[in-house]
């Protein structure tokens, strides 16, 4: 009923913000008009401030229904002019970068488009040639899980160039996959004569490995570097964001020479961060299984974050790695009342769990996932509680998914928050638990995820022995830093981001 009480008043405060903008429109070039300034000068007046009042309310309608804070009406309505204010300045800014930066995506996207297009006509003969040219550069809408209603189950796997991808740029610095010149794979034969070779191989090929790989794909030594890209599912905005958006980070990790992956998670109001975290399990278990079919190494993967998605991509497994550290932890200090056992009492096990451990729980603990070689954080939120203050200051708490999607309460967003869990468990977690590494890259300027989340995340991971390097880039917004890893939209930054990645995932001091 709250729903489609919603809808009707958006669609009818939707037609106010037309009516006003036209009328706006209209009046202001009457009042140049002399006979009819003293009937348009208040007209225009009335118009915009109608425009400013309508403008709030349409944000809330659209944004701010779903789990609302209790309240004496049915819809829940900004009246405070503070937050009128607020709210309008940020639909205004909200709007500029959604017009601003829309025609240049569409724009980059057809011109990257083209380009590898026209880079696979020129190798047209190649028998590795797929029937479709972009087969060569990615493949599109992968199921990674079985599908659920209201839930995510897609992804896209983006490669370097096959023969002939030293056009690309990037290229000339990383030697792109190449099963027609690669020296060690696997013959693409039928079942039949796989199944005789297996049965009768020798020390010089294990039958497990054959097993393990497919035809076509490299058998050692040409295995690439993995990177799984989880966008910002905290984004504000009508605009969803969806994996097609983008797919211009997928191009530009592999023209460095890795295999990106860029999954569909679910979003708020579909589902909360329970939902989040058992998607890219999924993603990451599959990616473990799977991405041997397109050249990445299964034993290298990355994972890489923006925003909210960084946070999920550390918080996820934090998550797994501070649960079976409490219970590791839980089954020593038991053991202690046992020494009829003759277990060893080590000081070391003597520590008490604090309390909000004790329920914490791995959602999707059914689901197998790889060992993750390092952690790659672009704006990431740490701080969750502090994050939804900073979001009040800003009058956008209401219409942001953060507090919504990480629980409703204090204790469920502290629960769900990376720093507070990490904070919690310092004196337990095992650190070869955790990623190998983690490297964080923040905008100074980004006013959206303030540049403390990333320094205080920084030391606290280093605190726990995990080794972290913080770059911090000047002229940065919290958009700007993925904006600078697609391909066709590179800024000022963009080479010294992509040598940081490079000198990461390549295993710098």
């Amino acid at each position: 009923m709250r729903a489609t009480t919603a809808f009707l008043a958006l669609a009818l405060c939707a037609a106010i913000v037309v009516v006003a903008a036209v009328a706006s429109a209209l009046w202001a070039v009457l009042a140049f008009v002399p006979l009819v300034n003293l009937v348009a000068i208040p007209s225009l007046i009335g118009s915009v401030l109608l425009l400013v009042h309508a403008l709030p309310f349409a944000a809330y309608l659209l944004l701010a229904q779903t789990d609302a804070p209790k309240h004496g009406g049915s819809l829940f309505l900004p009246f405070s002019p503070a937050r009128h204010l607020g709210i309008l300045v940020a639909v205004v800014h909200y709007t500029f970068f959604v017009l601003s930066t829309a025609p240049a995506m569409l724009l980059a996207l057809a011109r990257t488009a083209i380009r590898l297009k026209n880079s696979g006509a020129a190798h047209a003969s190649s028998r590795w040639l797929p029937s479709a040219w972009w087969e060569r550069f990615a493949s599109f809408g992968i199921t990674y899980q079985s599908p659920r209603r209201g839930r995510a189950s897609k992804l896209d796997v983006f490669v370097p160039a096959v023969a002939g991808g030293d056009d690309l740029p990037g290229a000339g610095d990383f030697a792109p996959f190449s099963p027609a010149s690669s020296a060690h794979t696997l013959p693409d034969v039928d079942g039949g004569s796989r199944y005789n070779a297996v049965t009768s191989a020798t020390d010089d090929f294990p039958a497990e490995v054959w097993h393990e790989q497919m035809p076509g794909s490299p058998v050692d030594g040409g295995a690439l570097p993995v990177v799984v890209f989880v966008y910002d599912v905290g984004i504000i905005g009508p605009i969803r964001p969806r994996r097609w958006m983008f797919s211009l980070v997928g191009a530009k990790l592999a023209e460095q020479g890795y295999v990106a992956v860029v999954p569909d998670l679910t979003l708020y109001p579909d589902g909360q961060v329970e939902d989040m975290v058992v998607d890219l399990r999924a993603v990451l278990a599959w990616t473990r299984k799977e991405i041997s079919t397109f050249g990445g190494d299964p034993h290298n993967i990355y994972v890489c974050g923006h925003g909210l998605g960084a946070h999920l991509a550390l918080y996820t497994l934090s998550q797994d790695a501070v649960v079976r550290s409490r219970d590791k932890l839980e089954i020593h200090n038991a053991a202690r009342e046992w020494p009829h056992l003759g277990y060893d009492q080590r000081p070391t096990y003597s520590r008490d769990i604090p309390n909000g451990l004790r329920q914490l729980r791995t959602y999707g603990g059914d689901i197998d996932i790889p060992e993750i070689r390092g952690v790659i954080m672009l704006s990431p939120v740490a701080d969750v509680i502090k994050q939804v203050r900073h979001e009040s200051k800003l009058w956008l708490e209401h219409v942001s998914p953060l507090r919504r999607a990480l629980g409703s309460s204090q204790t469920r967003c502290m629960k769900h928050s990376l720093g507070h869990i990490l904070f919690a468990a310092r004196n337990l977690v095992e650190v070869e638990w955790l990623p190998e590494r983690v490297l964080i890259i923040h905008g100074v300027d980004d006013h959206l995820v303030p540049i403390w989340q990333a320094v205080w995340l920084a030391d606290l991971l280093n605190g726990l022995d995990v080794p972290t390097r913080l770059k911090q880039y000047t002229n940065l917004s919290h958009f700007d830093v993925v904006t600078s890893l697609m391909s066709g939209l590179e800024s000022k930054q963009t080479a010294n981001i992509v040598h940081d990645i490079r000198w990461f995932v390549e295993g710098g001091p």
